[in-house]
């Protein structure tokens, strides 16, 4: 039902208090005046005859017009030859606009960029509920969204179609602010979510060394490509600030980078994969809380002068041999088993310093990471039992992750190479794989989702057959995860450049790996294979070298980065909410079915809330839904079955929320953001 203006509110609090309205080129045509002077008390407008750049076009409509009253049309013509009188047209309009809102229901070619969606009737106007009335509107006319053609959901949301009609019953759910796994995929806002996103381990370092700007910036660029995800450290790889300096003792300068870096994510709309140690690095690392868990050395530990990865085949034999059997300690020792819960347990509890957040209460962090690419090698006879015992732990830390931090999702970290015996074991790059003590399969029974890694240069792999590989590696670990009910992330892949600012390297073998992994996860989404998205290694940070697999902003590789984080970010936005989650609508509400209503250029930018729109969407394309049904079939308006179609066909973005909508920065409606 409509909602008008109250007798006693001015024109100018109205004004003030106006949701979007678009700035168009010209005032077209004055066909609701009738409608719009009588909800303003015309002696209290404010002079806005100075006001050049304010004028207004209403759409024609593509139904049936409002008909005005039958003294208006012939005083019309005359009375809007006067500025002033000009001015009061567009204030009205404004008024009736009090809490109307305008939907935009194409996203239209910039020849067209004078039509736009405006009000066909005037009915549209806020509801009691806080959601708007759509008008009909066709949508034939308008491009696709997506600049690569139209997006359509994939057959997952579909399942099975009825041939009869047969109205869906709204189950009501409530909300979780945090990512979850249903159906097989990440959700959030109750509806699916497919990450892209990237590897940066050296954020925590830039925030430690005051470079907060490089970060921000890391984050906005990623953000404006349409990257909804990243995976850092929630630990130190660096001696010059480690998170924890002894056993149970913390440095606050380098936590508050951890801080800032997850605020940062927070603020551009990222989300974040963290991991609680590495396996590599010694800061910090496995190696170190051996050290402060484990028996005391015999050996000492060779100082790696560099700070790169620890790496034992540069080693003489007798110390690789002493440091392969020291490492597995760390899975097999009950002391260092409660050095590692001691930690998860400080950070899952540390209140960020720079937004107050708990971090187990913080729906910015996607997952927590147990580590970081395991080693136990059983090429050491004393290490024979690291299948199990890494299987075990596993286990063990992920059911102690989830008591104590039950809002965040928990997976391995691990590269996910296939152990002895296992089906798939020749899958593997190397022989040499099936004795890093992983077992992809036994490890990931634990896990919210799995995930697996590809380093096809480290491993050896022929450039020319890289691609292949890919495809082979990414294929055997899905059916992996099906098998044990899990769906999969691709966590890290990346392709080795010897010179990685050679721009006809990075054209010819580098951006061809690129998408042609890019491929195969839009290919497995689309084909209901539970692949849930992607992170390439890795972001080239500012002010660090940019290494064999650093991509920057001026590679041509980001160009094939961005386009699929396009294609990802947009098929998320072509599905609305679950009805049960925005239905029956009301002010409470978290969530609803978030429209833009301006053109991304105007001025005067917002967002307005159709749920109904939601109810359509799965009437007809949800599980069950009936694609072919009209309105009258299944008792919804015309407008919100136009949009729901709209939406499935990628004419048309929907948003969780308001401030989804409104975020400024390349993952909401408006690259500036909203302005009402």
């Amino acid at each position: 039902s409509s909602r008008s203006a109250s007798p006693v509110t001015t024109c100018a609090s109205l004004v003030a208090r106006s949701p979007p309205l678009p700035a168009y080129e010209r005032l077209q045509r004055g066909l609701f005046l009738s409608v719009l002077l009588p909800r303003c008390n015309q002696t209290e407008t404010p002079d806005m005859s100075g006001s050049e750049d304010l004028h207004v076009v209403v759409q024609e409509p593509q139904l049936a017009p409002a008909k005005a009253p039958p003294t208006a049309p012939s005083k019309l013509p005359a009375w809007l030859q006067s500025r002033r009188n000009k001015a009061l047209v567009a204030t009205g309009l404004l008024c009736l606009l009090i809490p109307a809102a305008v939907v935009p229901a194409v996203i239209v070619s910039q020849k067209k960029s004078a039509q736009r969606l405006a009000n066909s009737s005037s009915s549209r106007a806020v509801n009691q509920d806080g959601t708007t009335t759509l008008d009909a509107t066709t949508f034939d006319d308008a491009e696709p969204a997506a600049s690569n053609g139209t997006i359509k959901v994939p057959t997952r949301t579909l399942n099975k179609t009825e041939p009869v009609v047969r109205n869906l019953t709204i189950v009501p759910e409530v909300p979780k602010r945090f990512v979850a796994i249903k159906d097989g995929q990440f959700d959030q806002d109750c509806r699916p979510l497919y990450p892209t996103g990237f590897n940066a381990y050296e954020l925590t370092t830039l925030a430690a060394t005051g470079r907060k700007g490089d970060v921000d910036d890391t984050f906005s660029n990623a953000a404006a490509m349409g990257m909804t995800s990243a995976r850092t450290w929630a630990h130190s790889i660096s001696e010059l600030f480690p998170f924890q300096t002894s056993p149970g003792e913390y440095d606050e300068n380098g936590l508050k980078a951890l801080d800032y870096v997850i605020d940062s994510a927070r603020r551009h709309g990222i989300k974040l994969v963290l991991s609680f140690i590495d396996n590599w690095k010694y800061y910090n690392g496995v190696d170190q809380y051996v050290d402060w868990c484990g028996p005391a050395r015999t050996m000492q530990l060779p100082k790696d002068e560099h700070g790169g990865d620890t790496d034992t085949r540069t080693l003489p034999v007798e110390q690789k041999e002493y440091e392969t059997v020291r490492h597995a300690v760390f899975f097999r020792e009950e002391a260092c088993k409660k050095l590692y819960k001691d930690n998860v347990d400080f950070i899952v509890n540390r209140k960020n310093s720079y937004n107050g957040i708990v971090y187990k209460n913080d729906p910015t962090i996607l997952a927590w990471n147990l580590i970081n690419e395991p080693r136990c090698e059983t090429w050491r006879p004393e290490n024979s039992d690291c299948p199990a015992l890494v299987s075990a732990w596993f286990q063990e830390m992920a059911e102690y992750v989830k008591s104590k931090d039950p809002n965040h999702l928990v997976t391995s970290g691990s590269e996910g190479f296939f152990g002895q015996g296992d089906p798939n074991q020749g899958k593997n790059p190397q022989a040499w794989a099936a004795q890093t003590g992983q077992n992809f399969v036994d490890d990931n029974r634990a896990m919210d989702f799995a995930v697996t890694h590809a380093w096809p240069d480290n491993w050896e792999i022929p450039d020319d057959q890289q691609g292949g590989f890919l495809r082979e590696w990414l294929n055997s670990h899905l059916e992996a995860a099906e098998s044990i009910g899990k769906p999969l992330l691709f966590e890290e892949f990346g392709k080795k450049l010897q010179n990685p600012d050679d721009a006809g390297a990075i054209s010819q073998l580098r951006d061809p790996v690129f998408a042609a992994t890019y491929d195969a996860v839009q290919s497995a989404v689309g084909d209901n294979r539970p692949l849930l998205g992607s992170m390439y290694w890795k972001w080239a940070a500012a002010g660090f070298p940019k290494g064999p697999y650093g991509v920057d902003l001026d590679d041509s590789t980001m160009r094939v980065i961005k386009n699929h984080a396009n294609i990802m970010h947009r098929l998320v936005n072509a599905i609305p909410p679950r009805p049960g989650c925005v239905l029956p609508a009301g002010p409470d509400k978290e969530l609803g079915a978030w429209f833009a209503s301006a053109s991304p250029r105007a001025e005067q930018r917002g967002c307005v809330n159709a749920p109904e729109v939601s109810l359509a969407y799965y009437n007809l394309y949800g599980p069950g839904g009936t694609p072919n049904a009209t309105a009258e079939e299944l008792g919804l308006s015309p407008a919100s079955v136009q949009y729901a179609t709209a939406l499935y066909t990628g004419k048309v973005w929907v948003y969780a929320t308001k401030a989804d909508c409104c975020r400024a920065g390349g993952l909401g409606a408006y690259p500036r953001g909203c302005t009402v």
